[in-house]
């Protein structure tokens, strides 16, 4: 048997939960097993849904239904179906703003919205779910997210940005992404390409 004969097959549960994991570790940030298997499954879930992409551009089809949509969905939904829209708010918020960073690269939309919105949204379920659930492990996951929901998305990042950077263009994005948010996890990766980074003075376009 050669070599070009053995295939192996990583399914996409598998892989996220490796790369997950392996983004917790890097960045020491530890949020529970019950948080990172949720991780695991909205990646999951995520990246194989038959969602339309618009134009080609899956970062776009994300973007496809304003927060705002989703939020006047879940305020005026039923008692009872309103756990459920709030927990596709949270999720909606969380995958893009840690999936989709470059997005927001010269764009008017401010991930901190984002952010903001989803742990609002994964709070808010973890209420109504209280009492609903059958158990309380899934109404702790909530309350775990909204609490931690700025590591959460940097470990969702992390996961993401896993990939060598391969273009230099890539490398002076990341850095102008470090300069601006300081974030240890593109520290971490800009390291990881033989760069020590230093802040520089940064100025808002006029």
């Amino acid at each position: 048997m050669t070599n070009a004969s053995i295939e192996l097959v990583v399914s996409p549960r598998e892989f996220f939960h490796d790369k997950i994991t392996t983004a917790s570790r890097q960045l020491n940030v530890k949020l529970g097993d019950h948080v990172e298997f949720y991780l695991v499954n909205l990646l999951t879930s995520f990246v194989t849904s038959t969602t339309a992409s618009i134009d080609g551009n899956q970062a776009e089809a994300n973007f496809s239904t304003p927060l705002v949509f989703l939020l006047k969905r879940a305020v005026e939904a039923p008692v009872e179906k309103q756990p459920a829209l709030y927990r596709q708010l949270g999720d909606t918020s969380l995958y893009v703003s840690g999936f989709f960073q470059d997005y927001f690269n010269n764009k008017a939309i401010d991930i901190n919205y984002f952010i903001s919105m989803g742990a609002s949204a994964y709070r808010q379920a973890g209420t109504l779910a209280k009492g609903q659930a059958r158990d309380d492990s899934l109404q702790e996951t909530f309350q775990s997210l909204s609490e931690n929901f700025n590591q959460a998305v940097e470990i969702v990042a992390q996961a993401s940005d896993s990939t060598a950077m391969e273009k230099n263009e890539d490398l002076l994005v990341l850095y102008d992404r470090w300069n601006r948010s300081g974030s240890e996890r593109l520290r971490l990766l800009l390291e990881e390409q033989g760069i020590q980074p230093i802040k520089v003075p940064y100025k808002q376009a006029q």
